[in-house]
């Protein structure tokens, strides 16, 4: 009887599982393609946070000063303080040579113009021009301040104004 020249052969040898390790190029490229990205995000977010802290503090000041209105209920002293910070939010968003001069009309044409935001020439807007250094207004309702809406205006700048 003949042997079988199957039997002859060796057994099949597998070959060696695929390792993870190294890893393709094409995987270290996608690697630091993601490393990239991540970090570019990272960086943005970072630097969009510490360029608006001054509006989250400003917004943050401007309810302190409602809040102290609605203690004190001078609304003179609530325009002045509005005012004020209205100012230093513009003094740190643009050049000091550019808003430090401003009053008055041209003071409310700049937060009109920088923020889109008509409404300052309207009688609240008008509460944070020369109005407040005028003596005792002759008239009741020009003495009187819309308390809320310049409040709202004064946080609305805030948040819109472009910097």
């Amino acid at each position: 009887m003949t042997q079988n020249p199957l039997d002859q052969l060796r057994p099949n040898h597998l070959p060696d599982p695929v390792s993870y390790w190294p890893l393709a190029p094409g995987w270290w490229i996608s690697a630091i393609l993601i490393i990239t990205a991540v970090t570019l995000i990272t960086l943005f977010v970072i630097r969009y946070i510490r360029r608006n802290r001054y509006r989250r503090q400003a917004k943050h000041q401007a309810n302190e000063i409602f809040s102290a209105f609605q203690k004190h209920q001078n609304a003179l002293q609530f325009a002045n303080d509005c005012n004020r910070l209205l100012k230093q939010t513009a003094l740190h968003a643009y050049p000091a040579e550019q808003v430090a001069p401003l009053y008055g009309n041209s003071w409310l044409d700049f937060l009109a113009r920088k923020s889109g935001i008509k409404e300052f020439s309207g009688k609240s807007g008008q509460a944070l021009g020369e109005n407040r250094f005028k003596p005792m207004p002759i008239a009741k309702e020009q003495q009187e301040v819309d308390v809320d809406h310049l409040h709202k205006l004064t946080v609305s700048w805030i948040r819109k104004h472009h910097a």
